[in-house]
Formats: structure tokens, C-alpha cells, sequence
């Protein structure tokens, strides 16, 4: 019986193993996975808008210069928020100042990847999401 045992606890273990080894695979705590998104290059914008339409953001992946305005717009017919998915990564919008037709506007200075997310349709990971990536 205890034989019977043994592989069991190796399929977990290796279970485990393979589950732990996707963990490393982001640039920062936020559990956001960005290595195979493409992103739309809105390099040379000045200014960007990014528009929550019911349970998506469009565009969803952009690529700016530091210092380019993102304006979020919703859209859409429901209640969004735009959250940062790494807590401190940027002030986020509140559901209640983005209401349909509400619009709020985040300059990035900092170069880096800056994944978001709707709480009310997603979370940090699936559903309503998108980044910012921010170049020099």
C-alpha cells in the first residue's frame, strides 16, 4: 500500500514544481505576465486615449514615450475603474469618476511596464486588462 503512495506524491510534487517555475516569469510583483503580448507602439503621440467599451480596453497594449498623457475614456455603457495591477504603480481611476462617458487622463514618466485592470469586470490577470509600457 505505501508503494501505491509513492507516485502520487511525485505527480504533486512535480505538479508543483511546474506550477512554481511560471512565477519567475514576470518584471515585477504584480503576477501580470507580459512576455507574450504585443504591444501597439504609440511612440510618437504626444497624447494617447485608451477607451473602456463594456469588458475590454482598446487599444489594450500600448507602448509610449515617458511623459506621454493616457487618457482613459469609458466607452462603454457600464461602471469601469482602472486599477494598477502592482499596488503604487500609478493613482488609479475610482469607479466612481468613471462613469459612462467620464475620461481621466495619467501622464507615465517612468520607463517601465505599467499592467491595469477593471475590478468589476476582471481581475489583475484575466477578463478586463491591458498595460502601458513606458520607453525612454
Amino acid at each position: 500500500m505505501g508503494n501505491r503512495r509513492l507516485p502520487a506524491i511525485l505527480v504533486m510534487l512535480l505538479a508543483l514544481t511546474v506550477g512554481l517555475s511560471g512565477c519567475g516569469d514576470s518584471s515585477d510583483d504584480s503576477g501580470v505576465d507580459l512576455s507574450g503580448v504585443e504591444f501597439q507602439d504609440l511612440t510618437g503621440e504626444d497624447a494617447v486615449v485608451v477607451e473602456g467599451v463594456d469588458n475590454s480596453f482598446r487599444p489594450a497594449y500600448i507602448e509610449v514615450k515617458a511623459g506621454t498623457e493616457v487618457t482613459f475614456r469609458n466607452g462603454g455603457r457600464a461602471n469601469h475603474n482602472v486599477l494598477p495591477a502592482k499596488t503604487g504603480d500609478f493613482k488609479g481611476i475610482e469607479t466612481t469618476a468613471f462613469t459612462p462617458g467620464d475620461e481621466a487622463t495619467i501622464t507615465f514618466d517612468e520607463p517601465g511596464d505599467r499592467p491595469y485592470y477593471c475590478s468589476l469586470h476582471g481581475t489583475k490577470t484575466k477578463g478586463m486588462v491591458g498595460a502601458v509600457r513606458v520607453v525612454e
